[in-house]
């Protein structure tokens, strides 16, 4: 654990350009999510052939609820804002309240745990019981979708940033890959928030110090030098693979400085394109800040105020 908490060692930037960050991470999701919507469960080749090369976010967006991705993001950074731990029971019972107001989007492995809670089970087994239940093979990427609050509120310290990563997934995705992908992902946001290249081979084995699964580590290294092609996202067989979506943060971390472009190439790589989206788009707004995401975009999202207002409180937590 020492290795993961000395990449994250030293002061924070400016607080005007983490401000901006902050903003950028919270509204990168929400316009990845939304990007990559209607095109959801398709193949590069059908998205080439009935769309083009996706650019614009569907009208229809800014009148839905939000989707999974940004809501479970949301309810995430509110748990983190409430109290000085993440309280599992506590994010339980909010992921509840979200499914039954909304719930638009929720991937079947979340359903299930979620099931397993209103039943009774205890927050810290729920998790447990569905992946023993489902063969322990399930290992979806709900967990690192949601997980960039983290980040945000725990920038100042590595030590409790590692510990709640791992929490925030165990409430409903109890899988080792699961849990230690989301840790993976939370250290790239981090690392990106304070302006830091955290190098792949450094970070795996930082990883595989602290207990990482070796096909987290494994990944994690074949992201350093991948392309889109390579982490072929729209494999029938990978597609909504945890691994595949941690392999896309740090894809969208090696890019060119343009919002616009990365997002639009990830969503057209088909697959699981509005969770693919959110995760380059929280990498992409944590590195280039709010100011560098397309207004038409944000405009077409709903409620980017609040979001705003979400990413602020965390910033003062951190700053308090």
């Amino acid at each position: 654990m020492d290795q993961l908490i000395t990449l994250l060692g030293g002061g924070l930037p400016p607080r005007e350009e983490l401000a901006d960050r902050y903003r950028g991470t919270m509204l990168g999701v929400a316009v990845g999510n939304a990007l990559g919507l209607h095109v959801e469960g398709a193949s590069a080749a059908t998205v080439a052939e009935r769309f083009g090369h996706i650019t614009d976010i569907d009208p229809k967006v800014r009148e839905t609820p939000w989707d999974d991705d940004l809501a479970q993001t949301v309810v995430l950074a509110e748990a983190l804002l409430e109290g000085d731990d993440l309280d599992l029971d506590d994010l339980a019972r909010r992921l509840l309240a979200w499914r039954e107001a909304n719930g638009r989007g929720i991937g079947a492995l979340t359903w299930q745990v979620l099931d397993e809670l209103e039943e009774g089970t205890p927050a810290h087994d729920a998790a447990r019981v569905v992946w023993e239940r489902t063969g322990r093979s399930s290992a979806g990427n709900g967990a690192v979708m949601r997980c960039w609050p983290v980040a945000l509120r725990w920038l100042h310290d590595p030590e409790r940033l590692v510990r709640e990563a791992r929490t925030s997934a165990l409430v409903t995705h109890h899988d080792p890959r699961c849990e230690w992908s989301t840790v993976a992902s939370v250290m790239l946001a981090a690392g990106t928030l304070l302006g830091r290249d955290l190098e792949l081979p450094r970070l795996a084995r930082a990883l595989e110090e602290a207990g990482a699964p070796a096909e987290v580590t494994d990944a994690l290294r074949a992201a350093e030098a991948a392309s889109l092609d390579d982490l072929a996202l729209d494999d029938p067989f990978a597609m909504g693979y945890t691994l595949k979506a941690m392999q896309v943060a740090a894809w969208a971390g090696r890019q060119e400085p343009d919002v616009a472009r990365v997002l639009s190439d990830v969503v057209s790589a088909g697959g699981d394109t509005d969770t693919n989206g959110a995760v380059a788009g929280a990498i992409m707004g944590a590195r280039l800040g709010a100011r560098a995401i397309p207004q038409r975009w944000i405009d077409a999202i709903p409620r980017p105020e609040d979001l705003v207002t979400v990413a602020d409180d965390l910033l003062t937590r951190v700053q308090a």
